[in-house]
């Protein structure tokens, strides 16, 4: 027994070597891009509680990651983003955007339950976080706690929509608004970007594709919000790609159907219940015409 409890032992200290090991930092290039908010375009500035407003319209990755596991679609650690990748991000611009992709990734295996091979993927994380001087909201104690709560999506949903909300705000107010839009752009990207490689649907395949034509309307707003900072050559030509998938989405017809609300009684209150509905007509041709573009715009993104 003895033996056994000190095997134990020692198992458990080489894993929790590896991770520290893992987590040790590594001394990066400096950026040489500031990417503060003096390129805005005075002519259609918004608001900094417009832009805060539409960047958590962004649908956080967690949504549709659960769809996809809950789907029985299989897991596929090909689609993201290599770790190595993260040695070709050395200005801000590219920071951000990949902070969005690898973070969508993290919650990608979290929800898969892939605890284990996400240590690397918390180290970019953290490093790019730190790089753009943001290291706090992603501190390995909240990482950790989103590691473990990967079977309990409602925890999932709230540490992370938290975190990137104290972000969104910490940003706006330091006046680097543009880098949390870059962080939204990148997330967006990556996690539309796993839903339209799915080739096998074992269950569900109308609500994911569904899912993928509800992003026209996000597409809307992501186009709004980098109007504003497209004196800035890097976000025109995103806006520019972005456009191109336009085109795409435009192929997909969005009816809203009113139905009257009812009310009802949800502990002891009564409560009123919208009983309107969106329907989304989207084929198969329309999602590998989506997805054709999405894949062009990702591998930019993450080169």
């Amino acid at each position: 027994m003895t033996q056994r409890i000190v095997s134990s032992m020692l198992i458990i200290s080489g894993f929790l070597a590896l991770f520290f090991a893992a987590c040790v930092p590594e001394k990066r290039e400096e950026a040489t891009d500031l990417l503060a908010d003096t390129l805005i375009s005075e002519d259609i500035k918004m608001t900094d509680e417009v832009v805060g407003q539409m960047i958590s319209s962004v649908p956080n990755p967690v949504e549709m990651s659960v769809l996809l596991q809950k789907s029985d679609v299989i897991y596929s650690q090909e689609l993201l983003n290599p770790v190595s990748g993260i040695n070709n991000y050395n200005t801000n611009f590219k920071r951000a955007l990949n902070l969005g992709v690898y973070g969508t990734d993290l919650v990608y295996m979290n929800i898969y339950d892939r605890t284990v091979t996400t240590l690397s993927y918390l180290r970019n994380v953290k490093d790019l976080a730190d790089d753009l001087r943001i290291g706090q909201f992603f501190d390995y104690e909240t990482l950790n706690k989103l590691s473990e709560s990967s079977r309990n999506v409602d925890s999932v949903l709230y540490i992370t929509n938290r975190g990137f909300d104290s972000m969104t705000r910490y940003l706006i107010d330091q006046s680097r608004s543009s880098i949390s839009v870059l962080i939204a752009y990148g997330t967006w990207i990556e996690s539309l970007y796993i839903a339209t490689k799915v080739e096998t649907y074992p269950t569900n395949k109308e609500r994911i594709h569904q899912r993928i034509g509800e992003q026209k309307i996000v597409l809307d707003n992501i186009l709004l919000l980098l109007s504003n900072y497209r004196n800035d050559p890097n976000f025109e030509e995103l806006f520019l790609d972005l456009m191109d998938l336009k085109k795409e989405f435009d192929n997909v017809s969005i009816t809203y159907i009113y139905k009257e609300p009812a009310m009802k009684e949800v502990d002891g209150n009564i409560v009123v219940v919208d009983n309107s509905r969106s329907e989304v007509n989207i084929d198969e041709e329309i999602v590998a015409g989506i997805g054709k573009q999405v894949e062009y715009i990702r591998n930019k993104i993450i080169e």
